[in-house]
């Protein structure tokens, strides 16, 4: 298992994305990581007027943070948007963000009203502040129950699109992207352990620790199986290329030490694998 947190990556265009759902709708949209902490927020929208009266009161803002932690573990238990009232009377919604199988956030949009609903009372409250109240409640957005669903189908469609562009991306995740990328593209070059780690922005040492997690190997075992892995490409293609040729071009600076590797990785010696590949293309070419 990696040791790597579970820390969330959002892309800019995340950003823009909740930017957009919070103008479209008028409702306040946040982004949150998976033990609650606020990430990103739809036009930095604060708290509406009625929200900010609430908490004024007693308690008010620590029953509103209870109930929101209750209704995002209900929300993963359920792997579902929850829609609910919260105690003050307004509506939120709280969507799991799924990243390889793994809850790693929520999207909550809320603070509106839906048509029908009973005005919450405030009768414990003094006159002028229930009127107040009163007020900014009813300046808040107010949807029917047809534009609410319509407005869920959107919001899924908002989480489904930031994973599937990987918009938002576990830490690790990412950093093992970058990796792959780095070697996929250096693999025939003459790199070292150091190179990579300075061109990621990382130590050694977290490198060296994330490649035992999560690769199960060194970076000189990861820079072998990638060279090796150009070498077969290369046959495939060209199967009149000399082990030599081949050996150099994947980045091997040694082809006897090439050979070996190759032998032992792949089972047989790499002059019979091309072979192989020699047979395999006269085959397909109709010589035999």
């Amino acid at each position: 298992m990696s040791n790597m947190p579970m820390e969330l990556f959002l892309s800019d265009e995340v950003q823009r994305l909740l930017d957009d759902f919070s103008s479209l709708l008028d409702v306040r949209v946040t982004f949150f990581s998976a033990s609650g902490e606020p990430l990103r927020r739809g036009k930095e929208m604060r708290n509406s007027s009625f929200c900010s009266l609430v908490h004024s009161e007693s308690d008010g803002y620590e029953k509103c943070v209870s109930m929101d932690c209750r209704k995002q573990q209900e929300a993963v238990q359920k792997n579902q948007i929850i829609n609910y009232r919260c105690h003050a009377g307004l509506h939120e919604c709280i969507a799991p963000v799924k990243v390889r199988n793994r809850t790693a956030g929520f999207v909550m949009f809320g603070q509106f009203r839906i048509d029908g609903d009973p005005e919450p009372q405030w009768d414990k409250l003094p006159a002028d502040v229930r009127s107040k109240m009163r007020e900014a409640y009813l300046e808040l957005p107010c949807f029917t129950a047809e534009k609410l669903q319509a407005v869920l189908g959107v919001l899924k469609t908002l989480i489904d699109y930031i994973a599937v562009r990987e918009l938002a991306v576990l830490q690790g995740d990412r950093l093992r992207s970058e990796i792959d990328l780095y070697i996929e593209k250096h693999a025939a070059e003459d790199i070292r352990l150091p190179d990579m780690a300075k061109k990621l922005g990382r130590s050694v040492s977290t490198i060296s620790q994330f490649l035992r997690n999560n690769y199960q190997t060194s970076f000189k075992g990861l820079l072998v199986d990638a060279r090796l892995k150009i070498a077969e490409k290369m046959w495939r293609e060209d199967p009149g290329a000399t082990v030599a040729e081949v050996a150099f071009a994947s980045g091997f600076c040694d082809q006897f030490y090439f050979s070996r590797v190759f032998s032992r990785r792949k089972g047989m010696p790499p002059g019979k694998f091309r072979s192989q590949m020699r047979r395999a293309g006269e085959i397909l070419d109709g010589k035999e």
